[in-house]
């Protein structure tokens, strides 16, 4: 009975992996946490996910960069995984966005964020499993499993050295300033470090006014980049902005620590 049961259940989760969009495809290798080949030579970036950077350029790797990679390697097992293509189908360095489940219809993507190796991100139009990540992550977050327990991995004060390093990082501070343009919300955080939402993606996502956010610590996720002296971080769902106080409590940090940080903020903030 018991192995029956572990069938059907297999069995369903094996019908819910592939829809239309979905295939069985052989990996050749990973190159790290959250990208791998296929023997078809197709690269793929795993979707709604992102793990810790290995080192490139000299560079070291970040924490649990190695082991997120090892443990991507350990769920392709002999390499025979089921690809469910992303509604957006590409990203911009032309490597297929794709959700990854193992035969037997576990998620990849799900592991690696219950493991603590991956955070979860909403990048619309691609956020098909989003709930179902976000409760991933969370259950690692509470527990403070892998990024989750190490400093390196903490929401940096806006306007400091570490917040405006580039790449992917978290990010807390409270608006100063809002601009309602025809295109864009515009968030001052710091003199120099802004948060950009799209208008079109405000309208579709978030069920509260831009405004309302005045004055408000808030902390995001997301990818900086820097032009000239301004850092932003462009994000496109209210997954990936968390309001201190009143959503439930994931990146922001407590008030001792928030204080603690404000006059390191003050005193990267350029004069002039």
């Amino acid at each position: 009975m018991t192995q029956l049961v572990l069938c059907l259940v297999l069995a369903c989760w094996s019908s819910l992996s592939l829809s239309a969009d979905s295939r069985q495809v052989q990996v050749r290798y990973v190159i790290d946490g959250d990208t791998l080949v296929l023997d078809s030579g197709e690269t793929i970036r795993l979707a709604g996910i992102n793990t810790p950077e290995l080192g490139h350029g000299g560079q070291p790797d970040q924490p649990l960069a190695a082991e997120a990679t090892t443990a991507l390697r350990a769920l392709v097992g002999e390499g025979t995984v089921v690809l469910e293509e992303a509604t957006e189908r590409e990203d911009r360095h032309g490597r297929t966005l794709a959700y990854l489940a193992t035969i037997d219809g576990r998620s990849i993507q799900a592991q690696l964020l219950r493991e603590g190796l991956a955070s979860a991100v909403a990048v619309s139009p691609n956020l098909r499993h989003l709930r179902y990540y976000a409760e991933a992550e969370s259950n690692a977050l509470t527990q403070k499993r892998g990024i989750w327990g190490l400093s390196y991995y903490r929401a940096r004060a806006a306007g400091s050295k570490a917040a405006s390093r580039g790449g992917y990082t978290f990010v807390f501070g409270e608006v100063q300033r809002i601009e309602i343009g025809d295109r864009w919300f515009v968030f001052t955080l710091a003199k120099h470090f802004v948060i950009l939402v799209p208008r079109a993606d405000w309208t579709r996502y978030f069920d509260y006014p831009p405004c309302s956010l005045d004055r408000l610590q808030i902390a995001v996720r997301g990818w900086v980049s820097t032009r000239g002296k301004r850092s932003r971080v462009v994000i496109k769902h209210p997954f990936m902005l968390e309001r201190c106080g009143r959503d439930p409590a994931g990146l922001c940090p407590d008030r001792t620590t928030a204080r603690q940080a404000l006059p390191a903020v003050q005193a990267t903030v350029p004069s002039g």
